[in-house]
């Protein structure tokens, strides 16, 4: 389904890899890390500006975020960082743009599955020295002096992040982060290779997902006529999709949709 916005995030990458602030790194599991490394997720805390480190994704320095999952596991290299920009400890004093993109391999409705990396980023993100505000597809957030003085870096968000997904999303099998710091004009470049995603994602919300595997579109439109018809079409990965007595089924190919008569619910016994 995100297949193409993968890919395009690859190749955005590719092209800065011999830059100066370009440097990916390999984020440990779990087991790999010593206790005190072990990030201690926590109720929401309040950072105030007076104890503010860095200060990331300010609307004013720019921000994005996007969780997608794929089915093509080549297309993820698990554990694998790729940062682009400063890092926290080299940032004190500064408000840095922001992007955040987390990407999965499953074996499973990857749109489903990116649904709930993206709930289970955003609560597992609450750690202690590390606040995170609530702005929609965007991350905003503080880093405390305490934690910074304490080595908290990109990577270790990173790894929070991955263990997270690992440990509480079923059917994931590999996860790979990207975080870029450097300029509001990365962050732009980026947003506009995620937007698509992020459409087909919100259209995915819409729908409601029935005993039978199928996505029911509650919108009196015809197909033919709605105009959310172009991102519905994008949304290969959901087989099929009812609309009233209909069942429009989605070829993984990108041939023609087909459609067929639904068969009525049995009544319950």
């Amino acid at each position: 389904m995100f297949d193409a916005t993968i890919t395009s995030l690859r190749e955005w990458f590719d092209l800065r890899s011999n830059e100066k602030e370009f440097r990916t790194a390999l984020l440990p599991s779990r087991i790999d890390l010593s206790p005190p490394e072990k990030l201690q997720q926590t109720a929401p805390s309040i950072i105030f500006k007076e104890n503010t480190f860095v200060e990331l994704g300010h609307p004013s320095a720019g921000s994005c975020s996007l969780c997608a999952a794929t089915l093509e596991h080549s297309l993820v290299d698990d554990g694998r960082l790729t940062m682009l920009g400063p890092d926290i400890p080299e940032s004190q004093g500064k408000v840095l743009p922001f992007a955040q993109v987390v990407i999965g391999s499953c074996t499973k409705d990857a749109g489903e599955i990116s649904l709930a990396m993206d709930r289970i980023i955003h609560t597992s993100s609450q750690m202690d020295g590390y606040m995170l505000r609530s702005v929609p597809n965007r991350v905003w957030a503080r880093v405390s002096r305490e934690a910074a003085g304490s080595g908290f870096s990109l990577e270790k968000l990173g790894s929070q992040l991955r263990n997270s997904l690992k440990d509480q999303c079923p059917g994931i099998t590999g996860i790979e982060v990207f975080f870029v710091t450097r300029c509001k004009e990365d962050v732009a470049a980026l947003e506009g290779i995620i937007q698509p995603a992020r459409e087909e994602l919100e259209q995915i919300q819409t729908y409601q997902r029935l005993p039978d595997g199928t996505y029911e579109c509650t919108t009196g439109l015809d197909c033919t006529e709605c105009p959310e018809k172009p991102v519905c079409d994008n949304i290969r990965e959901i087989i099929s999709i009812r609309k009233g007595d209909r069942i429009i089924t989605f070829a993984r190919d990108g041939s023609r949709p087909t459609q067929e008569t639904a068969k009525p619910e049995e009544p319950e016994k």
